[in-house]
């Protein structure tokens, strides 16, 4: 899902988080089982929770990591199409299309509970150091979507570019502490604000039911590494 993109706002940021883009530098025509990784970083880089973990949900996200079945993040427009470079570092006509759907999605379960769902969550370390998340593209993800272009249509030397598309940078619920620490054993409360008229459970079902509640997404201020974004750029090898 695209998520909206506030302007920096310091009496409403809690959180600042950098992403960054990182991208395996070479792809083996000769390997079947060759892999393009590419790896989403992010960090801390400023926050009102001095110390303090981050958990986000990384439903329908940059984030978000699929297996071989579904349509994964990069046919949802996460992504960008895999695009080939001239000498200049300048976009070509050349592409591969990794898909574009949108998708209506039916929730299977009513539970208030996002973890019972099925839901992937990600911990950022308080410390400021980074945690990452790689995708990775086999030959067949690669091609499964394009219609004009085959793997042997490449040749070593080759350079391609990729991009995240960042509306896609974000999250819809988020909370402070850590999967592995304070949250191992808590229920995840679909509720963050009462916007759209929504009651906030009260105190008493919270500590009872050892939830955890989510804070409000406008907190949070994204912000993408733009020499990342736009130098992820991979060679075609033998």
């Amino acid at each position: 899902m695209a998520f909206a993109k506030p302007k920096y706002d310091p009496n409403l940021t809690q959180v600042t988080l950098q992403a960054r883009l990182a991208i395996s530098p070479t792809l083996s025509l000769s390997k079947p089982d060759a892999t393009l990784d590419i790896t989403l970083g992010l960090r801390i880089s400023n926050t009102a929770y001095s110390g303090e973990p981050v958990t986000i949900l990384t439903h329908r996200s940059a984030f978000e990591v699929f297996g071989d079945d579904g349509i994964d993040m990069f046919a949802r427009g996460a992504f960008g199409a895999i695009r080939a470079l001239d000498n200049d570092n300048q976009p070509m006509d050349k592409q591969i299309s990794l898909g574009f759907f949108r998708v209506n999605e039916v929730v299977n379960s009513d539970s208030p509970d996002l973890r019972e769902r099925g839901y992937q969550f990600l911990t950022i370390p308080g410390d400021g150091s980074e945690v990452a998340v790689t995708h990775r593209l086999s030959w067949e993800r690669i091609f499964k979507y394009e219609e004009k272009l085959s793997r042997h249509d490449l040749t070593p030397g080759e350079r391609f570019s990729i991009s995240v598309n960042e509306r896609y940078i974000g999250t819809s619920w988020w909370c402070l502490g850590d999967l592995e620490g304070v949250l191992r054993d808590k229920k995840f409360h679909s509720w963050t604000t009462d916007e759209f008229g929504e009651q906030r459970p009260d105190d008493n079902f919270l500590r009872k039911g050892n939830w955890a509640l989510g804070r409000n997404p406008k907190e949070l201020y994204w912000a993408v590494d733009k020499v990342s974004n736009e130098e992820a750029v991979f060679e075609i090898v033998d």
